[in-house]
């Protein structure tokens, strides 16, 4: 598991360092770092002279790895902008999603593909090129989140096009993508990455709450937790997410929080966390009703803008 990620001169984040969890959660207001957060970590991944602290010229880049159990490795842009590393880069993988609902639902040409777009736009193509074995593994754990449903699978449409199929669980009806919940989408989208041919060791996913009725957070944040522990899919996945929700917090705990925010003086993002031992969280806690949202709506902890 990686441990602990430090930012130098990468972009915004002038001098941070971010601890992690099997589940990560970075909040913040809007252009608070948390999508440069997220990009940072993809691993292997260059670095380029515009990743630079206020594009400034002649700064070297510094993004440091901190693993459980396994060497360490280091990206580095010299002042250059010459890339190197520094220790065992191999053997780990990193994957940025940020799904848009409608490149969910198109349908694909034929093509074998092994891992998710960014944008989840080849969903049914890496969905057709699993196994049989793992097509009814994901299913199966796909119809008992969403118990609507008694089946998914793929059919071919036109001149070389296939798209997703859901069988209603009473009537046995088919319907399409378009003909299904946004919800019933990003779950199968989320379980598919957890099931991917290629799979990999850290998922970091962007606005996961965009498109999801509320009720339904508590659901996603739910699976999130199980791909962590690896109760579902192949084996556990690190988790790391970026939200502006209020209502998304509602359904974390802690722990599992980290707060961003802007240096007023110099634009630099700070970041703080939850210490659940501290008489002054415990006594804004209370204050706002057990809710992490409203506190955090509050500009009651670090990391949160005040109105």
């Amino acid at each position: 598991m990686l441990k602990k990620v430090s930012f130098q001169n990468y972009r915004c984040l002038k001098e941070l360092t971010l601890s992690l969890g099997p589940l990560t959660v970075v909040v913040g207001a809007n252009a608070t770092g948390k999508s440069t957060v997220l990009q940072g970590l993809q691993f292997p991944g260059g670095l380029e002279p515009t990743d630079a602290w206020r594009h400034e010229s002649g700064l070297s880049i510094r993004i440091a790895f901190e693993f459980d159990g396994q060497p360490n490795f280091t990206k580095i842009s010299d002042a250059r902008g010459r890339n190197s590393f520094e220790g065992n880069r191999s053997g780990r993988s990193s994957q940025l999603l940020h799904l848009d609902l409608n490149a969910l639902r198109q349908q694909n040409q034929v093509a074998e593909q092994q891992s998710l777009a960014q944008d989840g736009s080849n969903l049914t193509n890496v969905f057709a090129t699993l196994s049989r074995r793992k097509q009814e593994d994901m299913v199966r754990e796909f119809c008992a989140l969403v118990p609507m449903f008694s089946d998914v699978n793929h059919k071919p449409t036109e001149d070389g096009f296939h798209t997703l199929v859901f069988q209603d669980r009473w009537s046995g009806a088919a319907f399409g993508p378009h003909e299904v919940s946004d919800g019933t989408m990003l779950v199968l989208a989320y379980l598919l990455a957890q099931h991917q041919e290629l799979q990999v060791d850290l998922l970091a996913i962007e606005e996961p709450e965009r498109g999801l009725h509320p009720y339904l957070l508590g659901e996603i944040v739910g699976l999130f937790r199980k791909m962590a522990r690896g109760e579902v899919g192949t084996k556990p996945i690190q988790i790391v997410l970026a939200t502006h929700s209020a209502e998304l917090l509602d359904h974390l705990e802690p722990e599992e929080v980290r707060f961003l925010s802007r240096n007023q003086q110099d634009g630099s993002v700070g970041i703080e966390t939850i210490s659940e031992e501290e008489p002054n969280w415990q006594q804004a806690f209370r204050e706002h009703e057990g809710s992490l949202g409203n506190l955090w709506l509050a500009g009651g902890h670090g990391g949160v803008p005040s109105s």
